[in-house]
C-alpha cells in the first residue's frame, strides 16, 4: 500500500510540435517531464495536422516504455490533458484530441479523476512554478510559441481558478513563426529558435537602424518585419546569419516593450509572466527585462524546460481541482 506522499497526477500535452507527459506529486514536486518532439522534415515550415496526430500516437508508445518504471513507485490519483490550444469558444485543433482521449483512458483504467485544460493554460501554469509573484491573483501573461503571440490579464476567480481577458497580441503572424521563417530562410532545421537565440546572442556590434514596427494600444502587426528582413537578404551579397537574427530578435523586443508597457500602465498590473516556447530565448528575456526594469515593470522568466512544450502546467492543473474537489 503506498503513502499519499507517493501519489501523482498525470499531466498530458500534444502540440502541434511536441507529445509531452509529466508527472507532478501533490506537493507539487516534478516526478518526470517526459517530452519528444514531433519530427519535420528538412527545409519544412511544419507539419499538416492529420501528420502530426499520427506522429503524437507514435510517440506516446515510445515515452509510455519510458515511464512505466518511473510509475511503480506511484499511486495515479488524477490525470489532466489539454483539450484544446486556448481558454475560448471554438478554440480546436486536432492534435489534442490524441492526449486528451490517452488521458480518458488512464483515468479510466486507474479509477481516478479526469480534468480537462488548454494548452495555453498549461503554459501559463508552468511558467508559474516555483515563482514569487508579489499578486498570484492579478498579473499580465504573455503566450509566445509557434503559432501564437498573446497577452493575456490573469485574475483568480472566486473559486479559485484563473480567468484570462486577451488585451493584446498579434493580429497576424506570431514571434515563433517569424522566427522559424527566417531561421528556415538561413537553411536551420526547423523549429529555429535555438539557433536564431545563439546567433543574437554571439552578434556583439550595436544595431543602429532597426527594422520598423506596427504596435497601437497592445495590439502588434508583425508581418511587415518579414518583409523587411527579406528586402535585406535580396540586397545582401552574402548573408549575415548573426546580424539578420539580431535584427528580428531586437524587434521582437521593441514589439513586446510597446505592448508591455502600455498595457500594464492601463490595467495596474507592473508583474508579467512569460510562456511559450520563444520565451525560452535567452536574448529575449534578458533584454527585455532590462527594458521593463526601467518602468517598474517585473518580468517573471522560467527555465527553458518549462517555457517550452511540456505536460507540467497539465498535471498542476489538476492538482488544482482535486484541490478544489472537483
Amino acid at each position: 500500500m503506498k503513502s499519499t506522499r507517493d501519489n501523482i497526477v498525470i499531466g498530458i500535452d500534444t502540440s502541434c510540435y511536441t507529445t509531452s507527459i509529466a508527472a507532478i506529486s501533490l506537493n507539487k514536486e516534478i516526478i518526470f517531464n517526459e517530452k519528444i518532439m514531433l519530427n519535420v522534415d528538412t527545409n519544412s515550415k511544419g507539419l499538416r495536422q492529420s501528420e502530426a496526430v499520427f506522429k503524437h500516437v507514435s510517440n506516446i508508445g515510445q515515452i509510455s516504455e519510458n515511464i512505466a518504471e518511473k510509475l511503480r513507485d506511484y499511486n495515479i490519483v488524477g490525470v489532466c490533458a489539454s483539450e484544446k490550444p486556448r481558454p475560448v469558444k471554438g478554440s480546436y485543433m486536432p492534435v489534442f484530441t490524441v492526449g486528451l482521449n490517452i488521458g480518458k483512458l488512464l483515468s479510466s483504467t486507474h479509477n481516478c479523476p479526469f480534468f480537462k485544460t488548454s494548452h495555453q493554460e498549461n503554459h501559463i501554469e508552468s511558467s508559474l512554478l516555483g515563482k514569487n509573484l508579489l499578486d498570484k491573483n492579478r498579473f499580465i501573461a504573455v503566450h509566445m510559441s509557434g503559432g501564437t503571440t498573446e497577452i493575456v490579464l490573469v485574475n483568480k476567480g472566486k473559486c479559485g481558478k484563473y480567468e484570462f481577458e486577451i488585451i493584446g497580441g498579434t493580429k497576424d503572424v506570431s514571434f515563433g513563426q517569424l522566427i522559424d521563417r527566417l531561421g528556415v530562410k538561413l537553411s536551420y532545421n526547423f523549429p529555429c529558435g535555438k539557433y536564431i537565440d545563439k546567433n543574437a546572442l554571439e552578434y556583439e556590434k550595436t544595431i543602429e537602424n532597426g527594422l520598423k514596427t506596427s504596435v497601437k494600444e497592445g495590439y502588434m502587426n508583425l508581418s511587415g518585419i518579414e518583409n523587411q528582413l527579406d528586402k535585406i537578404m535580396s540586397n545582401q551579397k552574402e548573408i549575415d546569419k548573426s546580424f539578420l537574427s539580431k535584427l528580428l530578435m531586437d524587434a521582437i523586443i521593441r514589439n513586446m516593450f510597446k505592448s508591455l508597457s502600455y498595457l500594464c500602465e492601463k490595467h495596474g498590473v507592473y508583474e508579467v509572466v512569460f510562456a511559450g516556447g520563444v520565451s525560452a530565448s535567452k536574448y529575449i528575456s534578458k533584454n527585455l527585462t532590462q527594458k521593463l526594469k526601467k518602468y517598474r515593470i517585473k518580468t517573471h522568466f522560467t527555465h527553458a524546460d518549462l517555457a517550452t512544450d511540456n505536460a507540467v502546467g497539465c498535471a498542476l492543473i489538476g492538482i488544482q481541482n482535486l484541490n478544489l474537489g472537483e
